[in-house]
Parts: structure tokens; C-alpha cells; sequence
């Protein structure tokens, strides 16, 4: 098994990096500083606007460190408070990182999944969320969130799933709308002429809605590769050859602007371009005699807009207006039967569950509805004891998940196990019964579910 998970690994993370320039631990700071840790020896090096170099240490524990890190790695980075927190996309690896002490922490326990490469990350109300990407020739949605508790990327219970895939370059999360936006926007798919569907993702409400078709002002400019910034408001794209005009989509609005570039080399190839503080910055270095130099220039965000002209809109809502009324005639007559169904009797068929699956919820509730089950119990009850630590602790990962994920809407949306680290070995956890869950609920799956 390991073996066939190495090449599994190495297949995907082999395909899903073809093509790319890999940077490795790079990222630039709030003062735009350039940071860097040298892989092979650990060295943090923080690099200045004048192309000054300063060695800040070598990383607590580099050589144990370095050793789950992928040969080839690109970093997304967080900044909370005094450290950092640095994910590698496509592994789930989390760490912390505390520059003034050299300290480098792996948060998560993830055995690889390579589903996630070019996924969007960002932070939600202090939470880590993932969302889409693509691993193991799929192209998918899917939501997902660190755990501190568990050290686990857990399933969000996002409702409906969307059916339209994600990833980073056409896509942001607003806090001003506590909402997710996407769409799948690559110049293969628009060059095919696929139809291409804007979504959103409503936290309040946890449901996913199709908002319509991609502009074809849209369309058009992405049939070249493209960049794009997220500026919490606005999605800045443009192209990497040089251009006279970049697009700004507001989504929430859904306006479309164009702007003209008046700096002819603030979007050029190699410029790093990012967003901060209401300003979009154009990062590049130029050789200067002797000595490389680093040119830092900005532009205000909303001079942008306000000098830019209103071309359309982000995707045509008109196509799906008779769509949106069919859909909801059918999701009123689903409702008014569902509640019916549910008013008259608890159907066994309604939660299919596994046979793993209804073997642990018989032990809790017959056995555990008042104390906690460890892991080394749970293992013991699945007969995981001959697989590896780290199988172990994914198939109780999926098993827990499945079996809330089954039974959430028949129990008040509300989990019916949860997890906490273990008080004596935090390596270990324990598993109970949700204590909101009402007696009468359990009483009907126990009817209903484990004769």
C-alpha cells in the first residue's frame, strides 16, 4: 500500500506540476520584503527593496522538518498576529511560523490526498478553508476546513454540492458578503467553447447558487493565459503579453470594467503582482550595473475603477432566470414531500449507511451515549489494528465524516459524533455522542436503523 501510494504521489503531483515554475518557501512580507528558506539547508534569508540580503537563522529543526516537504513546492501564506501560517498547496500541509524565534510548527496530521492543487485558500472568521481544485484527473468544489482541534482538513458541511469546479485564478471569498465566488476559467475550456457558469457561495444560507454564463467580454480576454488578483472587493485579471487593457469584475454586483494600462511595464511576465492595503503593487527586478535593483510601483484600487469604463456585466443572468423558476417549482413541490415523508415515517433506506458505518453508530449508542470511545477503541470496533498509524487515522477521518455528512439533516443539522484530542496523548483522539442530540432522535434511528 505504501508503495502504490508513492506512485499514486508521484503520478499526480508529476502531472499537476507540469508546466509550472515552481518557487518554493518564498513569500513577500507586509513591508514587501522579499522572504525565502533555503530548502537544503534552512537558512531564513529576508531580502530588502535595494536587493539587500540578511541571513535572520536557520529554521528550528530544518533537517526533520524538511523531510515531509515535496522536492518541488510552491507556499500560500496567512498573517495572524506575530507568526505566519504556510500552506503547500496540493498536500494539505499547514505550519506555522514564528520569524522571531526561528520556529517552524506542522499543524496538520494530513496523509497526502493530491486532490487540492490549485485550490483557493483563505481565511474565513479566523478558520482556514480550501476550496476546489484538481488532483487525480478530477475537477471539482469540493470545501474544506482546518481543524485545530483534530489537526485535520475536515469536510464543510456546505450543502448542496456545486456540480462546476474550482480553482484559484477566477475565484475570492468576500467578507463583506460572507460569500465564495467561482468560476472555472482556463483558455482550454474557452477555446473548446464550453459554457463556462459563475457561482456563488453563500455562508449565511450554506447553499451554492449557479448565477449564470460568463460575459463573453470574458470569454474573449481569457482565450490568452491570464493572471488575476482578489482584492476582496474586485478581481483584477490581465494578460502576461503586454496589453492596453486589464478587466476588473465586481461579482457581487456583476459590473464589468476596462481599464487602460498607463504603465507599460507595471504587468509585465515576470512582475509579481499582489494586492495590498487598497493599492495593487507591481513587483520586478532590473539589472543595474553592477548590482540587480528592485522596482516596487502602485496603483490605487479604486482609481482603477472609478477611471475605467463599465462594459457589461460578470456573467448573464437572463440565462438562467427560466431555469431558476423550474428549478424552484421543483424544489417547492421536493420540500412540501420531504416534510410529509418525514411527518409520517422514518425510512431506513433515507441514511444508507455502510456496513462500517452502522456498526459504529450501534456501539454508540448502545454502549458509548455517555462516555467517550478512543481511538484505540474505534480501532479495535473496525479492525484497523493491522493497517499503518497513518491509515488508521484516515479511515476513522472518513467514517465519522460520512456518517454526519448521512445524517445531518435528519437530526436538526446537527453532527451526531464529535472528536477532541485525547487530554493524556494529544496524538490520540476521543469520539462522543453530540450532546444536543435529542433522545427521541436516537430512539428512531435505533428503531428505525439498528434493528
Amino acid at each position: 500500500m505504501r508503495f502504490i501510494s508513492f506512485i499514486l504521489f508521484f503520478l499526480v503531483y508529476t502531472l499537476a506540476s507540469f508546466g509550472q515554475v515552481h518557487k518554493g518557501f518564498r513569500w513577500l512580507g507586509p513591508d514587501h520584503s522579499l522572504y525565502t528558506i533555503n530548502i537544503k539547508t534552512g537558512m531564513l534569508v529576508k531580502e530588502g527593496l535595494k536587493k539587500d540580503q540578511v541571513e535572520l537563522g536557520k529554521i528550528q529543526a530544518w533537517d526533520s522538518l524538511k523531510k515531509d516537504l515535496p522536492e518541488d513546492l510552491d507556499v500560500n501564506t496567512f498573517y495572524q498576529s506575530d507568526s505566519l501560517l504556510i500552506t503547500i498547496p496540493g498536500t494539505g500541509q499547514l505550519y506555522s511560523l514564528h520569524v522571531a524565534t526561528l520556529k517552524l510548527n506542522r499543524l496538520d496530521q494530513t496523509f497526502f490526498r493530491g486532490y487540492n492543487f490549485n485550490a483557493t485558500q483563505f481565511i474565513r472568521k479566523d478558520t482556514l478553508f480550501s476550496v476546489g481544485g484538481e488532483g487525480f484527473w478530477l475537477r471539482h468544489s469540493t470545501m474544506t476546513y482546518y481543524n485545530p482541534k483534530t489537526g485535520e482538513w475536515d469536510l464543510y458541511e456546505a450543502g448542496k454540492s456545486n456540480a462546476h469546479p474550482t480553482n484559484f485564478k477566477f475565484s475570492g471569498y468576500a467578507k463583506a458578503n460572507d460569500a465564495f465566488f467561482s468560476a472555472y476559467l482556463e483558455p482550454d475550456s474557452v477555446l473548446d467553447g464550453k459554457k463556462i457558469y459563475f457561482t456563488i457561495y453563500d455562508f449565511k444560507h450554506k447553499k451554492w447558487e449557479v448565477k449564470g454564463k460568463l460575459s463573453d467580454d470574458i470569454l474573449t480576454y481569457a482565450k490568452n493565459r491570464y493572471r488575476s488578483v482578489w482584492t476582496g472587493k474586485y478581481l483584477i485579471f490581465f494578460t502576461d503579453k503586454e496589453t492596453t487593457q486589464i478587466l476588473i469584475a465586481d461579482p457581487f454586483t456583476n459590473k464589468l470594467y476596462k481599464s487602460k494600462v498607463t504603465e507599460d511595464r507595471f504587468y509585465l511576465m515576470n512582475n509579481e503582482i499582489y494586492y495590498r492595503n487598497l493599492y495593487l503593487f507591481s513587483r520586478s527586478v532590473i539589472s543595474s550595473g553592477k548590482q540587480d535593483k528592485v522596482i516596487l510601483d502602485s496603483l490605487l484600487v479604486d482609481s482603477l475603477v472609478k477611471n475605467g469604463t463599465l462594459v457589461g456585466y460578470v456573467y448573464d443572468a437572463g440565462s438562467m432566470h427560466n431555469l431558476f423558476i423550474i428549478v424552484g417549482v421543483i424544489a417547492l413541490i421536493g420540500a412540501l414531500g420531504l416534510f410529509i415523508y418525514r411527518k409520517l415515517k422514518l425510512k431506513t433506506d433515507e441514511f444508507k449507511l455502510s456496513e462500517q458505518e452502522l456498526l459504529v453508530v450501534k456501539e454508540f449508542i448502545s454502549k458509548y451515549a455517555d462516555k467517550k470511545m478512543s481511538s484505540s477503541e474505534l480501532n479495535n470496533l473496525l479492525e484497523l489494528n493491522p493497517k499503518s498509524y497513518d491509515n488508521q487515522r484516515q479511515i476513522r477521518n472518513r467514517i465519522i465524516s460520512s456518517i454526519n455528512q448521512k445524517l445531518f439533516n435528519s437530526l436538526d443539522a446537527k453532527d451526531l459524533i464529535f472528536r477532541i484530542s485525547n487530554a493524556e496523548d494529544k496524538r490520540m483522539m476521543d469520539y462522543y455522542l453530540n450532546p444536543e442530540i435529542k433522545a427521541k432522535d436516537l430512539t428512531k434511528i435505533e428503531i428505525y436503523l439498528l434493528k
